[in-house]
């Protein structure tokens, strides 16, 4: 980094950060706040209807064409915090653009970095001092501020037209992130233009080839796919839950590269028709079946076979050796495209040692190392999380 930032502070700004966001609030804020909130409410008819009036006029637009634009879920493991708590990948992507921003001006931002999010940021709806004036019980002020920092986060998301910058490992179905914003994305600047900043979990990958492994942490293919299995006895209110479901352990089952390639393939094709993305359903329905017949004509084939003594000619040691170096070919990952105005994917951040343990280097296909990142768990999915302040996002 060009002001000597190192990977360590970066997580300690981080840090400290968070740790001032949840400061308590003065007297005199919490009356700031509540005092506007509810004369707007009076006007409005109900508080409900002022927040979401109020975010529909705020400002989310990138200054200048082109930026980066961070969008985060959850957060990652912090010695200083108890085992329970994480630091929020939130304050880390605000620290990230601010670094970015300092070697290169105006190509990064962050949600709560803009006038709207700043403004939203400031009605602390979070705050449960905010919550007992308003008369809020924790559940429904929960809601209503997880309603409000969604409708904010699809204005962000409709808004990019640059490169997306996600900082998650995997996202949960039920997050703002995977549910309301990586739809706008897929859309508005296409699949190929997000990256995460993080590798896939170890226990997502395991088990699984090399390049399915390759496949799955491609960050086109993976802005589609969630892990987390949906109940059938009672269906998520959430659109996109059970077409981006890919359960793992019967990927993990079927019994070539090709077979894992098609599954895959027919998840991201059902959630790019629910983004109504008619092109990109072809284009990934038309690969899996292509790849399903190839393994129904090989299969056939192996059937078909009769046993039969065969004499092989001896081989020349040229021979030998080029048999026993032929390899298979590799399985690349699908590469969907927006036409002429696709970008090129991105080839690194500005200071790759930005965090410890963190590979800041956002490539369009990664083979992961097995780093952890934020520890979301990949089978039973927890109670969902709040999308704002200290675990925006889910």
């Amino acid at each position: 980094m060009s002001d000597g930032t190192t990977a360590g502070t970066a997580t300690q700004r981080a840090l400290d950060r968070q740790l001032k966001a949840g400061a308590p609030l003065s007297e005199e804020e919490v009356e700031r706040v509540t005092d506007m909130i509810l004369a707007g409410a009076a006007e409005a008819g109900s508080i409900e209807k002022y927040i979401l009036d109020y975010v529909r006029e705020l400002d989310v637009r990138p200054p200048r064409p082109g930026m980066r634009s961070a969008f985060w879920s959850h957060g990652i493991p912090h010695p200083a915090l108890p085992p329970d708590k994480v630091l929020s990948n939130q304050y880390i992507a605000e620290v990230w653009s601010e670094d970015e921003n300092a070697v290169e001006p105006g190509t990064a931002r962050y949600l709560e970095g803009t006038p709207g999010g700043q403004l939203l940021d400031k009605l602390h709806l979070w705050r449960s001092e905010v919550r007992e004036i308003l008369q809020l019980d924790e559940a429904s002020g929960n809601a209503l501020a997880r309603k409000a920092w969604a409708a904010l986060s699809e204005k962000y998301a409709k808004s990019v037209d640059g490169e997306a910058i996600a900082f998650t490992a995997t996202m949960a179905p039920w997050s703002v992130a995977y549910e309301t914003e990586m739809p706008q994305l897929r859309q508005v600047t296409g699949p190929e233009n997000i990256h995460f900043v993080y590798d896939l979990p170890e226990d997502v990958l395991k088990g699984l080839p090399p390049e399915t492994q390759q496949l799955l942490s491609d960050g086109a293919i993976r802005s589609h796919l969630h892990f987390f299995a949906p109940d059938p006895d009672n269906p998520p209110a959430q659109k996109y839950w059970a077409a981006g479901y890919l359960d793992l352990d019967h990927l993990r089952s079927l019994p070539t590269v090709e077979a894992q390639r098609a599954a895959v393939l027919e998840a991201c094709g059902r959630v790019a028709r629910l983004d109504g993305r008619d092109a990109a359903v072809e284009q990934y329905t038309e690969e899996a079946l292509n790849l399903q017949a190839q393994q129904e004509a090989t299969a056939r084939g192996i059937d078909e076979q009769q046993p039969a003594a065969v004499e092989l000619p001896e081989q020349t040691p040229q021979a030998q050796q080029t048999s026993e170096t032929q390899q298979a070919p590799q399985v690349q990952p699908t590469q969907e495209t927006k036409g002429p105005s696709a970008k090129p994917p991105i080839t690194g951040f500005h200071g790759v040692s930005w965090m410890p343990g963190v590979a800041m280097e956002a490539r369009q296909v990664v083979v992961p190392s097995g780093h952890a990142g934020p520890a979301e768990p990949a089978q039973t999915p927890p109670a969902p999380a709040k999308a704002h302040g200290a675990g925006i996002g889910e």
